[in-house]
């Protein structure tokens, strides 16, 4: 698994693409990107990143046969800019069972923050994971206090699950994290996940949030 497919978008003016990235790339992560506290602050690393340790991670990453990753990229012209990465990890699919994974992503070029990149990144891999992947649910975790992906989630259908208190500690205080999942709102994914169960209206509010994201990807992204 390890990268998943060149997926196309526009976010405004700004040209995006969902892509593999090479091992030759990972200074793009530091340069400053992971190195700024405003950056990694809510990933609770408290260090900064080397060369190295992003070599390591793409090392890592290339080989975990659970995860799906993709770099986000800025297209201008013929120059591409990595500026982030969205990933769907802890993949499981089989025939029998449910089948769900946990997503995550970062933009670590601070001057793409509040463009709306997240939030695409978000609704194109959603998108993805549901209809091409099969799964029936995605989680994902978000430190309080950030703000910014707390809301590219939301945007996406993602609904409170529980809050797991003190998980960090953040400019001088303990933070909670709130974790989140996202619900397949298609037949027959969204009848097996209730088996026969009521759902609750935030979780109807949720479906029908995501069926817009998913009528939105099939408008807006375009799988290479």
């Amino acid at each position: 698994m390890a990268f998943g497919p060149i997926m196309r978008l526009s976010v405004g003016e700004l040209r995006i693409e969902l892509a593999p990235f090479t091992k030759a790339v990972m200074g793009e992560f530091i340069d400053p990107g992971m190195n700024l506290y405003s950056v990694n602050k809510f990933l609770a690393h408290h260090v900064s990143h080397t060369l190295e340790d992003e070599e390591e991670y793409y090392d890592k990453v290339r080989k975990d046969n659970t995860s799906m990753v993709w770099g986000i990229w800025l297209i201008e012209g013929d120059k591409r800019m990595l500026i982030g990465t969205t990933a769907l990890h802890d993949i499981f699919i089989n025939a029998a069972l449910i089948h769900q994974a946990t997503s995550g992503s970062m933009i670590f070029r601070k001057e793409y923050w509040g463009k709306g990149i997240a939030s695409a990144a978000h609704k194109a891999r959603t998108w993805y994971g549901f209809h091409h992947m099969g799964l029936h649910r995605i989680m994902s975790a978000v430190i309080q206090g950030n703000v910014g992906s707390r809301t590219a989630l939301a945007r996406s259908g993602y609904t409170l699950v529980y809050v797991e208190r003190n998980t960090v500690f953040i400019d001088g205080a303990s933070r909670h994290q709130d974790n989140l999942e996202c619900l397949n709102p298609n037949d027959p994914f969204w009848s097996q996940w209730w088996h026969g169960e009521r759902p609750t209206a935030r979780s109807l509010e949720a479906r029908t949030l995501t069926r817009n994201v998913l009528t939105w990807a099939e408008k807006n992204v375009e799988l290479a």
